[in-house]
């Protein structure tokens, strides 16, 4: 074999040496570009997660806040249901002492008895209702505080959880494009490294050549 077919062949296998590596090489980034995008898929999945999770919180304390309503709906519906039994009673027993004490003089004495006790029976039913009032009031500012601090908690947790996924996107985007500048470079070095040993190979053939010209 002569030294012109030896460079031949040293040619051909660094051509297919390149066309192997350059194959390798785009192997591994489709796959690093896959890994990539099956990270963005997960993070996308835990974002939705985080969202039914932080709904489903959400919900329960509107439920919970609609049960308490309702508790203290019933609560003031059965005292004004009682109030307004006890008051059908004194309007009952005044009628009545009303008509005994116009029939009878020892009725008027008793009748001024109870209309002393219905006084005396007025000054708790005031305090009862500015108590009741006052109930009203607290329920509603607590009800209130419970709204605000619920929406504080859950805007809270969404902006840390934008943050989160904003990082993670930024992170896994960088890795992507560090991974196919490093395979471009490495391409780059060995297809620069190929085509300097076929400068050599062409050289040394055609000092091959002339040598044989001047023999």
């Amino acid at each position: 074999m002569s030294a012109a077919e030896v460079l031949q062949n040293v040619d051909t296998l660094c051509g297919e040496s390149i066309v192997g590596v350059v194959m390798v090489l785009m192997i591994s980034a489709a796959t690093a570009t896959v890994l990539v995008m099956v990270v963005k898929v997960l993070v996308f999945m835990m974002f939705m997660f985080m969202i039914l999770t932080t709904t489903a919180a959400v919900l329960v304390m509107v439920v919970k806040v609609l049960m308490f309503m309702m508790f203290v709906l019933v609560i003031l519906a059965a005292t004004t249901t009682v109030l307004v039994m006890v008051m059908m009673m004194l309007m009952f027993m005044m009628f009545v002492l009303v008509i005994l004490a116009a029939t009878t003089t020892v009725l008027v004495m008793v009748m001024m008895m109870l209309m002393f006790m219905m006084f005396v029976l007025v000054i708790p039913a005031a305090t009862a209702a500015v108590f009741v009032m006052v109930v009203k009031v607290l329920v509603f500012m607590m009800f209130m505080f419970m709204i605000l601090t619920t929406t504080a908690a859950v805007l809270m947790v969404v902006m840390m959880l934008m943050f989160m996924i904003f990082m993670v996107m930024i992170l896994a985007t960088t890795d992507a494009v560090l991974i196919m500048v490093m395979v471009l470079m490495i391409v780059m070095f060995f297809m620069l490294i190929m085509a300097v040993m076929r400068m050599f190979v062409t050289a040394a053939a055609g000092i091959c050549g002339l040598h044989g010209i001047f023999l």
